[in-house]
C-alpha cells in the first residue's frame, strides 16, 4: 500500500512538474526567442520591420513550443517608400520544443499560420520588386556565405495556413494587376523529405484581374483544389490532382515548373472539361449576376491551350504559348430583361512559338452575335505585329445600344440609347502606308455613331451627337465629332495616318486633331481629391491605359471658350503645339483668368511619366502677360485672422514635387496681395518642391527693384524663404504700407514720406497664412534715403518736449542718409550712423525687436544758444534747465561750451516711448574765456602729450579713467598760471579732456561701426538665390 501511494505521490509531482513546466517554459525562453526573431529579420531585410506584441506558449501546441507576432508590418524602403508590404493581425509559427531549449541546435520551424494578412506586391516597370527585401549576401553580418545567414533557424515544415487574407499584385513591368479579398489558404506536406507531395486548398472571395486596362475578371469567386508533387532537389514542381473553379467555370492543368538558376523551366497544358457556355459566361465580368442559376444561356464553349519553354527576365527570354477557344450557337437570356444575345459565334487562335513576339499570329476567322434585329459580324487576324503589322479585319453591322442594355446586365447603367453603325474593312501592312504605297494599302469604309446617350452612377451624362470616321489608304479621318460630356460641349476633327501602328509597341501613331468648345467643366472629369496615408503606385491598369498616348506624335489645335476649373475659369482659351512620347512643344498657350491673362510657349517634357508613372515633369516655358493678379490663385485660409493690408489671409501654396522646370516670365503689371508691379521680368525655377526666383526686376512703389530669391515648402509645415531685394528710389510711405514685414520691423517708415535705396538680404519661415514668423527673421543690409521726412512720429516728438526743441517734435528732415542694419530672429539692430536734423549733429544706434520695444541711443551735439532760446517760460524739467541741474550735479558750467553732448536714449513701445537724457560735456568756446582758455589750452595739450601713453592705455577701458589721468598730468600746468584765470583754467581743462575722450571713443565707434557695416557689405556682394556658396573666384 506504500508503494501504491509513494508511486501515486511521484506521478503527482511530475505532473505538477510536467504542468509548472508547460507554463513557465514560455516566459523563460520569451526573451531569447523575441530578441532572436528581430535580430534574424532585421539583419536579413532591407525594410522596416515592426511587431507590437509576442505570445509565446507551450499549451496550443505541447509538445511543441507555439511562437507568435502580434500586429506586424513590413514597410519598403527607398523607391517602396510608404508602401506596406505587408501587415496583419498575427503571423504564428510552431516550433520545436527541443530546438528552442538548446543553445547548439538551429531552431526549427514546424508550421506557419497567418491571420488577417494584407499583402501588396509591387513590381516597378524595371523589374525591381518591393519582395525583393534580402540583403545581398555581402551585406549580411558575420558571413561567408548567403546560407549562413539563417543558421540559426531550420526550416521543417508540415503544414502552413492562411485565414482571412488580402493579396494585390501590381506588376508594371507587365501591365498586370490583380486583387484578391478574403484569401483562406491551407498547405501541408512532410517539407524535410526530398520528394513529397503538398496538398493544398485556397478560396479567394472576390478576384479581379486586369492587363493593358482590360478587366479579364471582376469580383470573381475562386477555389484550387491542388496537390504539388515537389522535388526539392531539383527545385521541381509537378502538378497532380488539380481543379480551379472560377465562377462556374472549371480548369485543370498539367505539367511542371521548374528554378533552374535565374532561368524557370516550364511545361503546361491546361483546358475546360466542361463545354457549357453558360459556364464561360460566369467570368465575363458584370455576367456572373446574383441568382446566375436562373440565366437562360445554351451553346457550345471549348478552352485548351499550353505553355512550354524558359522564363528569364533578364534575358528576355519567353515561353512560347498556345490558347484555342471557340463559342458556337451561343444564346443567353437574363431574368428580368426584355431580350436576349443570340447566334453567338466565335473562334480564337493564339499562337507565339518564340520568345521573339513578332511570331505572334492571331486569328479571329469569324465573331458574330445578333441583339434584338441587329446582327453584327466581323473578322481579325494579325502578323508580325513588332515590326509591320499586317493586319486584315472586317466589320459589318449595326449595334442599337439601347437593345444592348436591355439585353445583358449593367452595373449603375441609368441610360443607354444610340446607334453604331459599322462598315469597314482593311487588308494592308503598316509599312505599305508609311512609304505611301498607298495602291497596296486595301483599307475602306465608315464607322458612325448617332445620338449615342450614356448615364451611370456616379458620372456626368454623356451624349455623343454624331462622330464619322472614314477609312481611306491614306489615313483615318474623324470627320466630325460633337458631343455633350455632363454640362461640357466638344468638337473635334482630325486624322491618324498610320492607325496600325495602335498593334505594334515599337510604332509610334502619328496625326492632327482640333478640338474647340464653348464651355468644359473639368470638375466634372476630374477625381475627387482624397485624404490618402502613404501613396501607392497605380494599379497596372492604369500604365496599361495610358501607354498608347506615349506612342503617338500628334499636331493639336485646341481652343476652349470657357474653361471652369475648380474655383479658376478660364476664358479664351488656346492650345496650339506638337505632341511626341513624352514631349510637348508648345507654339500658343494662352487665355485669360479674370483680369490677368497668359501667353505662353516653350517644351514640357516627360508629361505622362509625370501623370502616370511618378516621373519628373521638366521643360522651358516662356510666358508673357499684360496683366497678372496673383491673388486670384492664392488660397484663402478659411476663419484665418486678417494679415494683408485687405484684410485677407492666405494659406501655405504647396510646390508639387517631380517638377524640374524653368519659366521666363515677362509681366506688363502684376498685383500680388495690395502690392502692383510694372515691367516684371526675370527667372522662376521649379524644382525639389521650391521655386528659385533669379534676377527678377520690376518697377513699382515709386521706384525699381530687383529681386532673386526662393520659397521652399520641402516642409509644408514649415515653409521657409530667402531673398536679395535691391529696391532703387522707392516710396517710403507706399513700401512701408505694401510690406507687412517692413511695417513690424520698422514701424517708423511708416512716419516718413520721401524716397530712399535700399539692399537687403532676408530669410525666415513661413506661417499657416504664408506671412513671415516674424521671430524667425534674419536679415542684413542697409538703407539709404534720398530724401524724406518725419512726421508724426512720438519718440521724435517725446525727444522734442524733452530738449523743448520744437523742430525735432514734426517733419525731420532725414535726407542723404545711409543706414546699416541687421536683423537677428526678429531683432533689428541699426549699426550706428550720422545724421544731422539742422544745427544738431547726432549719432543714432540701436535695436528694436517685434514686441515693439525699442532701446535707441542718439549722442546729439546741441548748439548751446539754440537751448537758451528755448528756455525762456519752459518748465524747469525739461530743455535747458534739466541740462542745467544734470550739470552742476557733475561740477559743469554749461554756459563755457558752445555745443552741449547730450546722450538721449529711448526705451519702451514705439507709441509710448521713455526718453532719458544724460549730459556728456561741452564743445566749443566762449567769449568770456577764450583768451585765457587758449593759454591753458597750450600748457594742458603740453602735458597730454607727455602721458599719451597712459592715455592711450587707458582710453579703451573707460572714459571715465581717461579724464582721471589727464586731469592731473594738467594739473601741474595749471599751478604755473595767475591766479585770476585759475578757475576759468580749469574749466577750459576740463572741456579740452572731456572733448578728447571722447573723440578718442568716438573713432573706436567709427571703426567698428564700419566694420560691421563692411562685414554686411561682403555678405550682400555673396549672397546667390540658390542657396549655395560660391566658390573662390566666381
Amino acid at each position: 500500500m506504500k508503494i501504491v501511494k509513494r508511486l501515486l505521490l511521484a506521478l503527482l509531482i511530475l505532473i505538477v512538474l510536467l504542468v509548472g513546466s508547460a507554463i513557465a517554459l514560455p516566459f523563460l525562453f520569451k526573451d531569447k526567442l523575441t530578441a532572436l526573431a528581430k535580430e534574424e529579420i532585421n539583419k536579413n531585410v532591407q525594410a522596416k520591420v515592426d511587431f507590437q506584441g509576442v505570445d509565446l506558449s507551450l499549451l496550443r501546441s505541447f509538445p511543441n513550443f507555439s511562437l507568435e507576432l502580434q500586429d506586424y508590418s513590413v514597410a519598403g524602403v527607398n523607391d517602396f517608400e510608404g508602401i506596406q508590404l505587408a501587415s496583419g493581425k498575427s503571423v504564428g509559427f510552431t516550433l520545436d520544443l527541443m530546438s528552442v531549449i538548446s543553445s547548439t541546435r538551429p531552431v526549427e520551424v514546424k508550421s506557419v499560420r497567418l491571420v488577417e494578412p494584407n499583402i501588396h506586391v509591387v513590381v516597378l516597370p524595371d523589374g525591381r520588386a518591393n519582395y525583393d527585401i534580402a540583403l545581398p549576401a555581402d551585406e549580411t553580418a558575420d558571413t561567408t556565405a548567403a546560407e549562413a545567414d539563417y543558421s540559426n533557424v531550420l526550416i521543417q515544415l508540415q503544414e502552413y495556413s492562411v485565414s482571412n487574407g488580402n493579396l494585390i499584385y501590381d506588376d508594371r513591368s507587365i501591365d498586370v494587376y490583380a486583387d484578391a479579398r478574403n484569401i483562406n489558404h491551407q498547405g501541408s506536406g512532410d517539407f524535410t523529405i526530398n520528394i513529397y507531395d503538398l496538398d493544398t486548398y485556397t478560396e479567394v472571395g472576390a478576384l479581379t484581374v486586369q492587363q493593358s486596362g482590360i478587366t479579364y475578371l471582376k469580383d470573381a469567386h475562386a477555389t484550387l483544389s491542388a496537390i504539388f508533387n515537389i522535388e526539392q532537389a531539383a527545385s521541381k514542381y509537378n502538378l497532380k490532382d488539380n481543379e480551379l473553379m472560377i465562377n462556374d467555370l472549371q480548369l485543370t492543368a498539367d505539367g511542371f515548373v521548374q528554378l533552374a538558376g535565374d532561368d524557370i523551366n516550364m511545361e503546361l497544358a491546361f483546358s475546360s472539361p466542361q463545354n457549357d457556355f453558360k459556364n464561360f459566361l460566369s467570368m465575363i465580368p458584370n455576367a456572373y449576376i446574383e441568382g446566375y442559376e436562373d440565366v437562360k444561356a445554351d451553346g457550345k464553349f471549348t478552352l485548351s491551350g499550353e505553355v512550354k519553354g524558359t522564363y528569364n527576365g533578364d534575358r528576355e527570354e519567353y515561353p512560347g504559348f498556345r490558347i484555342e477557344s471557340s463559342i458556337s450557337d451561343g444564346n443567353v437570356q437574363y431574368p428580368g430583361l426584355p431580350l436576349g444575345i443570340r447566334n453567338i459565334n466565335t473562334q480564337v487562335n493564339v499562337n507565339s512559338p518564340s520568345s521573339d513576339f513578332d511570331d505572334l499570329a492571331v486569328d479571329v476567322p469569324r465573331f458574330a452575335f445578333t441583339v434584338g434585329q441587329n446582327a453584327f459580324q466581323g473578322s481579325f487576324a494579325l502578323r508580325t505585329p513588332i515590326s509591320d503589322p499586317d493586319v486584315k479585319a472586317t466589320a459589318n453591322g449595326i449595334i442599337n445600344l439601347k437593345e444592348l442594355a436591355q439585353a445583358f446586365p449593367m452595373e449603375g447603367l441609368q441610360e443607354l440609347s444610340g446607334i453604331i453603325k459599322a462598315d469597314l474593312k482593311a487588308d494592308t501592312r503598316l509599312s505599305y502606308i508609311e512609304q505611301e504605297q498607298y495602291e497596296r494599302v486595301n483599307m475602306d469604309g465608315r464607322l458612325q455613331v448617332n445620338q449615342v446617350n450614356y448615364q451611370s452612377e456616379g458620372l456626368p451624362p454623356v451624349q455623343i451627337k454624331e462622330m464619322q470616321m472614314a477609312f481611306t489608304p491614306q489615313h483615318v479621318a474623324l470627320n466630325n465629332f460633337q458631343a455633350q460630356l455632363g454640362k461640357s460641349d466638344i468638337t473635334a476633327q482630325g486624322t491618324i495616318d498610320n492607325i496600325l501602328a495602335y498593334f505594334s509597341p515599337e510604332k509610334t501613331m502619328k496625326g492632327n486633331i482640333r478640338v474647340t468648345s464653348n464651355y468644359f467643366l473639368a470638375d466634372e472629369w476630374l477625381p475627387e481629391e482624397e485624404t490618402a496615408s502613404a501613396p501607392a503606385p497605380a494599379p497596372a491598369a492604369t500604365a496599361g491605359e495610358t501607354e498608347i498616348f506615349d506612342r503617338f506624335d500628334f499636331t493639336m489645335d485646341a481652343a476652349i471658350q470657357e474653361l471652369v476649373y475648380g474655383v479658376y475659369t478660364i476664358r479664351n482659351g488656346v492650345a496650339r503645339g506638337n505632341m511626341t512620347p513624352n514631349r510637348l512643344t508648345v507654339t500658343q498657350l494662352s487665355g485669360q483668368i479674370g483680369d490677368s491673362d497668359f501667353n505662353a510657349s516653350g517644351l514640357i517634357l516627360n508629361v505622362f511619366d509625370y501623370l502616370f508613372e511618378d516621373g519628373v515633369l521638366g521643360g522651358n516655358i516662356k510666358m508673357n502677360s499684360r496683366l497678372m493678379n496673383l491673388n486670384q490663385f492664392m488660397e484663402e485660409e478659411e476663419g484665418a485672422a486678417p494679415t494683408t493690408a485687405e484684410g485677407e489671409a492666405y494659406s501655405v501654396i504647396p510646390v508639387p514635387p517631380n517638377i524640374d522646370m524653368t519659366v521666363d516670365a515677362n509681366i506688363g503689371k502684376l498685383v500680388y496681395t495690395n502690392m502692383e508691379l510694372d515691367d516684371v521680368n526675370g527667372q522662376l525655377i521649379i524644382a525639389e518642391q521650391a521655386i528659385v526666383l533669379d534676377n527678377v526686376k520690376a518697377r513699382g512703389l515709386g521706384g525699381a527693384m530687383a529681386l532673386s530669391g526662393s520659397y521652399d515648402t520641402k516642409d509644408v509645415e514649415n515653409p521657409s524663404f530667402r531673398f536679395k531685394y535691391d529696391l532703387q528710389q522707392l516710396n517710403f510711405r507706399q513700401a512701408f504700407s505694401t510690406f507687412n514685414t517692413f511695417q513690424q520691423l520698422a514701424p517708423i517708415g511708416n512716419y516718413i514720406t520721401g524716397t530712399f535705396n535700399s539692399t537687403m538680404i532676408i530669410d525666415g519661415k513661413l506661417g499657416s497664412d504664408l506671412m513671415p514668423k516674424l521671430e524667425s527673421i534674419n536679415a542684413e543690409g542697409f538703407l539709404e534715403t534720398l530724401n524724406g521726412l518725419i512726421t508724426g512720429f512720438a519718440p521724435a516728438q517725446a525727444i522734442g518736449q524733452k530738449l523743448n526743441i520744437d523742430y525735432l517734435k514734426n517733419n525731420i528732415n532725414i535726407a542723404n542718409s545711409r543706414n546699416w542694419f541687421t536683423i537677428k530672429n526678429g531683432t533689428l539692430a541699426l549699426q550706428e550712423y550720422d545724421a544731422k536734423v539742422k544745427d544738431i549733429a547726432m549719432k543714432i544706434g540701436g535695436t528694436y525687436n517685434i514686441t515693439n520695444k525699442m532701446n535707441l541711443d542718439i549722442k546729439a551735439q546741441i548748439p548751446r544758444k539754440l537751448l537758451e532760446q528755448n528756455a525762456i517760460g519752459a518748465a524747469a524739467s525739461s530743455g535747458f534747465g534739466l541740462l542745467q541741474k544734470e550739470a552742476s550735479k557733475l561740477g559743469l558750467n554749461i554756459q563755457q561750451g558752445e555745443f552741449v553732448n547730450v546722450l538721449i536714449n529711448l526705451t519702451g513701445d514705439i507709441q509710448k516711448p521713455q526718453v532719458g537724457l544724460k549730459l556728456l560735456g561741452m564743445d566749443g568756446e566762449s567769449s568770456a574765456g577764450a583768451a585765457a582758455k587758449d593759454q591753458v589750452k597750450a600748457e594742458a595739450q603740453k602735458a597730454i602729450d607727455e602721458g599719451k601713453q597712459v592715455v592711450k592705455e587707458t582710453a579703451n577701458k573707460a572714459v571715465d579713467s581717461l579724464k582721471t589721468v589727464a586731469a592731473q598730468e594738467a594739473e601741474k600746468a595749471r599751478k604755473e598760471l595767475e591766479k585770476k584765470a585759475k578757475e576759468e583754467a580749469q574749466k577750459a581743462l576740463g572741456n579740452v579732456v572731456d572733448s578728447t575722450a571722447q573723440k578718442k571713443a568716438d573713432d573706436l565707434l567709427k571703426d567698428a561701426t564700419k566694420e560691421g557695416a563692411d562685414k554686411i557689405k561682403d555678405n550682400l556682394d555673396k549672397w546667390n538665390p540658390f542657396g549655395k556658396k560660391k566658390k573662390d573666384g566666381g
